[in-house]
């Protein structure tokens, strides 16, 4: 790998952020695209900060439809009261990210960014994260696309430094070289929490099996913290449709489910590891309802929209404690489907 991408990454970035422009335009706009894990959020905030700007977020947190995302925009490039409040005087920059997310909600909101670079404001950068292979339509011909290149190996070890103080640069490029440079993944290895390298028979159909396993459900659900509970949850009035027992039993089970599966939710937002722990706990009750005989188990059904949701990985705000900002992994994922009532 070549360990100045990084540095060039940086700098062709920061160039761009200070190009100086008057009118806003298609070239006001930048989009850093590059695999999951590799920190792009992380680097945009760091570079922001660096450069002493005023950020101003635009995510699934306070947007969900074209009105929304346009208004924000447009608030975004008139006078900010916080920065009046405050007598702040620092440039302005606008971070749209999760555009994925975003886009599962309305499909129209990249065609209402496009038409808003089209207005008479005066330039302010707007930068969007993307993951690679998005596809856009009309913005991609107009607007700047940036791929962003994996982080060097120095710099993954200084991160992960703060997990283990004594961590080799040779330790720490042979983890970057395991999990593909994904972040997250390293830092998972160095605190002994990377699972996916387990047994293949620790299957996420064993969620839905007759016996209840408490160590292995954790090592399953921490594969991915976001897609298995909503894949289970999508699944399981089939799953108790296929098993015995009195219907009235199956409701005040599914019923106490939502009630936790909201309480999970709030959960993975402060601590990770009591929020699954929690999540093993509340489903303890399916394994009293037996399954049927030749009934298989299956975890298939799936919605488009909850795989754009968890493309995100926004889990484990604490992982990285001070060294990545906590706005790169927030949301309350499963509580926005439900009450956008895009399962119920």
């Amino acid at each position: 790998m070549n360990l100045n991408n990084y540095e060039n990454d940086i700098n062709y970035i920061k160039n761009w952020i200070q190009k100086p422009q008057n009118k806003l335009s298609y070239n006001s706009c930048l989009f850093i695209k590059g695999r999951s894990g590799i920190g792009k959020t992380y680097l945009i905030n760091k570079i922001c900060n660096e450069l002493d700007l005023f950020m101003i977020n635009i995510n699934s947190n306070n947007c969900c439809n074209s009105k929304q995302f346009t208004d924000l925009l447009y608030k975004s490039f008139v006078s900010s009261l916080i920065q009046q409040l405050t007598n702040n005087t620092q440039k302005k920059i606008i971070i749209i990210d999760e555009i994925e997310t975003l886009l599962s909600f309305d499909s129209t909101i990249n065609i209402n960014l496009l038409n808003f670079l089209n207005t008479a404001h005066k330039h302010i950068p707007i930068i969007c994260i993307i993951n690679n292979n998005l596809k856009l339509g009309e913005i991609k011909k107009c607007c700047i696309f940036y791929e962003l290149q994996n982080q060097s190996y120095n710099n993954i070890h200084q991160i992960l430094l703060n997990y283990k103080n004594d961590i080799t640069l040779k330790e720490s490029s042979e983890i970057a070289n395991k999990t593909n440079f994904n972040i997250k993944k390293c830092i998972e290895v160095v605190n002994n929490l990377y699972y996916d390298n387990v047994d293949e028979t620790f299957n996420i159909t064993e969620l839905y099996s007759n016996n209840y396993n408490r160590n292995n459900f954790y090592k399953i659900i921490h594969k991915d913290l976001w897609i298995i509970p909503l894949k289970f949850h999508e699944n399981l009035i089939i799953e108790l449709n296929n098993r015995n027992g009195l219907k009235t039993l199956k409701y005040k089970f599914y019923k106490n489910f939502i009630y936790n599966f909201c309480h999970f939710d709030i959960l993975m937002n402060s601590n990770n590891e009591i929020a699954i722990n929690y999540f093993i706990s509340f489903i303890y009750p399916l394994f009293n309802f037996k399954s049927k005989n030749n009934k298989d188990h299956s975890l298939n059904n799936f919605t488009k929209l909850l795989s754009y949701l968890s493309l995100q990985k926004k889990n484990n705000k604490k992982t990285y404690k001070l060294i990545i900002p906590n706005n790169q992994f927030n949301g309350n994922y499963h509580l926005s489907i439900i009450n956008r009532k895009f399962i119920y």
